[in-house]
């Protein structure tokens, strides 16, 4: 790709909608307590935005039985968004998907 279409494709990106977050309500965190791990765990996540939805690259740095906190970067802007828990998988170096509940479930116990 030619830096021309590298700098469209970041102004694209720079322009579009913020990306949207769960509400207080959703995350309700006075029945659903929240972990929070540092360094964050290598994750993918669906980030919606108005009108679509993108899968990214992040850290899971925070998250409760329903909803994860993901660390991600959008065209260098370091982003933190609380998605449900279902949409966010661990990256691994293997083929076999994990759900982050599941990699916590054994740690708890």
């Amino acid at each position: 790709m030619n830096q021309d279409a590298v700098e469209r494709l970041a102004a694209r990106y720079a322009r579009r909608a913020e990306p949207i977050s769960l509400t207080p309500e959703e995350l309700d965190f006075e029945n659903h307590p929240v972990t929070t791990s540092v360094p964050g765990v290598p994750v993918w996540a669906w980030i919606r935005f108005p009108g679509a939805a993108e899968r990214v690259k992040g850290e899971a740095c925070s998250w409760s039985s329903r909803a994860v906190q993901v660390l991600w970067e959008d065209a260098g802007i370091r982003r933190a968004t609380w998605v449900w828990a279902s949409a966010v998988t661990r990256r691994t170096n293997n083929s076999r998907r994990e759900a982050l509940g599941d990699r916590t479930a054994r740690g708890s116990g």
